[in-house]
């Protein structure tokens, strides 16, 4: 039966794809060409032309999201900015102290605000992505009091310095969102979350990270079915909206897709881009920023990262949405995540350009 979930549904020509590619990227994943793929959702103008899960996957089961639920807990703080209940430039100290205040800080902590925690620029003396380090997330989240673990990351630098990704930024912010929601609203940070965001995109079948802990690991743990993950790649196609109803603002929406800080840090390094430069990633708001080439032409990709492969791809300029969840867990597998964007390169967007007319 089908899973009623207010995706319009179509088929592959009638949005636009040659659906000869396509078919030769599912017998590949089929074939083993690509491996630990558990879904693959690809929707184009605003409708959803397919949904294929693997290894007992399912379109009502709810899978791993890991970091990827950064870039929700990115756009549910551009919400939250919007209405007034938090300051991009509020430093976050003060801000968390009802939940936790050391007698002692490293002075440069005081200056970290909402803005460097959304741009993993706060100065914290952490780098996880795969092969670098050090890496400090899984000892704060078993820690006693991960608020206290997170937020004792060591310094490295003043904030708004460098990029690096570091976990610890989105935890907190996930807290500063709480205690500014306390301040200035009756909202707790899940109903906030559900009635704000969740709830008018017409997603009901989740799983909040740290349930059963003082505060929501807004940096992952979450569970979510693909094809609602596809909801939050369309959101940054139209400017926020979802069947007319604007969720997030479009200014946010705007900033995501235009700026952006730099990053030492490239998704294509192992593509072959026929002879093209792999470029660096940006980031902002809790989403990368990809530049792919693709048959000579540029296409900017705006993407989710979640260990074991979970990715949210939005591509502006085909108005594509390509949702892949994986099982390709730990740094070890970091090419095996990057499948998604070989999938980009061979086969999803050459489908595009080479529809027929």
């Amino acid at each position: 039966m089908e899973l009623e979930d207010g995706w319009p549904r179509a088929t592959l020509m009638e949005q636009g794809f040659d659906p000869n590619p396509i078919a030769a990227l599912l017998n590949q994943i089929d074939a083993g060409g690509y491996v630990g793929i558990d879904g693959l959702v690809l929707a184009r103008g605003g409708k959803l032309v397919l949904d294929r899960y693997f290894g007992g996957y399912g379109p009502r089961v709810a899978h791993q999201t890991r970091s990827t639920f950064k870039s929700i807990t990115g756009l549910l703080a551009g919400i939250a900015v919007a209405e007034g209940v938090l300051d991009l430039d509020e430093p976050i100290a003060p801000l968390i102290a009802r939940f936790h205040a050391p007698d002692r800080i490293d002075p440069r902590k005081k200056a970290i605000t909402v803005r460097h925690l959304l741009q993993m620029q706060s100065g914290f003396d952490c780098d996880e992505m795969p092969g670098r380090g050090p890496e400090r997330e899984s000892k704060a989240n078993e820690a006693p009091d991960p608020l206290a673990a997170h937020f004792g990351t060591p310094m490295a630098e003043d904030p708004g310095t460098r990029w690096r990704y570091c976990s610890a930024n989105t935890y907190l912010l996930g807290v500063s969102l709480k205690a500014a929601l306390f301040r200035n609203t009756d909202y707790k940070l899940s109903l906030y979350l559900d009635g704000k965001l969740f709830r008018p995109l017409g997603i009901t079948a989740y799983r909040l990270g740290g349930e059963r802990a003082a505060h929501r690991t807004m940096h992952g743990g979450a569970r979510m079915r693909p094809r609602d993950l596809a909801k939050i790649g369309q959101l940054i196609l139209s400017q926020g909206r979802w069947n007319g109803r604007q969720v997030v603002p479009p200014d946010w929406i705007d900033s995501i897709r235009t700026d952006g800080v730099a990053t030492d840090w490239t998704w294509t390094g192992t593509l072959d881009l026929g002879g093209a430069t792999p470029r660096r990633s940006t980031y902002r708001h809790q989403w990368f920023k990809t530049v792919l080439p693709v048959a000579g032409r540029d296409y900017q990709l705006i993407h989710s990262w979640g260990n074991g492969g979970q990715f949210i791809v939005a591509v502006p300029a085909a108005d594509l949405v390509l949702v892949v969840t994986g099982s390709n867990y730990g740094g070890r597998n970091l090419e095996k995540q990057k499948q998604v964007f070989h999938m980009l390169q061979r086969y999803v967007l050459p489908a595009v350009s080479n529809a027929p007319a």
